[in-house]
Order: structure tokens, then sequence, then C-alpha cells
């Protein structure tokens, strides 16, 4: 089972967050493609998957790649993006601190 649609995680992401699923892999966009800037700017590399948090504005304020492994990190990441400590720091500097 996915850490996202464990219980205790989904009712977090589902009251903090608006979640959109989208898969680029696949796809091929020549250079005049609008499409082509914005994934060029949220996944330029093409890594899967990354999760991205964007503030009201459309700022990102978080992004994490690879995915998720564990509970506890996905609500780690839950805290860190919600209470803003993104303002402070990455989140592998955020989740080393919680270590203690």
């Amino acid at each position: 089972m996915s850490v996202l649609r464990k219980p205790e995680v989904s009712a977090k992401y589902v009251k903090h967050y608006v979640g959109a699923h989208a898969d680029f892999g696949e796809l091929e966009l020549d250079d005049k493609d609008p499409r082509h800037a914005m994934i060029q700017r949220h996944n330029p590399r093409k890594l899967r998957p990354v999760l991205v948090f964007l503030d009201g504005s459309g700022k990102e304020v978080a992004r994490l790649t690879g995915g998720l492994k564990t509970t506890e990190d996905a609500l780690l990441l839950d805290r860190f993006v919600a209470e803003k400590h993104y303002q402070k720091g990455d989140f592998t500097a955020f989740k080393k601190t919680q270590k203690s």
C-alpha cells in the first residue's frame, strides 16, 4: 500500500492540500508547446515520483523526489509544509532536527 493511502497520512494531506496527479514520463513535447515550460520548471529531469508543494500564489515551497518510504516521513513532510518550516530550510535539514 502506498504511504499516501494510509489513513493517518491521507487524513492530513486531504485536510492541508489539494492534490493533483500528472505523469509526464511518456509525454514528448516540442519547445513551442506551452506545457513544455511548465514541465521543465517543475520536473526538468523527468524524475518520478516527485511531490511538489505550491503556496497560494503558485510558488514552489517544497519538493521531494523519490517518493515517501514511511508513514513517519509522510507525516513529517506534512508538518514541514503545513507549519511553513520551508521558510527556515529544506526538508532534509528539518528531518534531521526531528530525529532526536
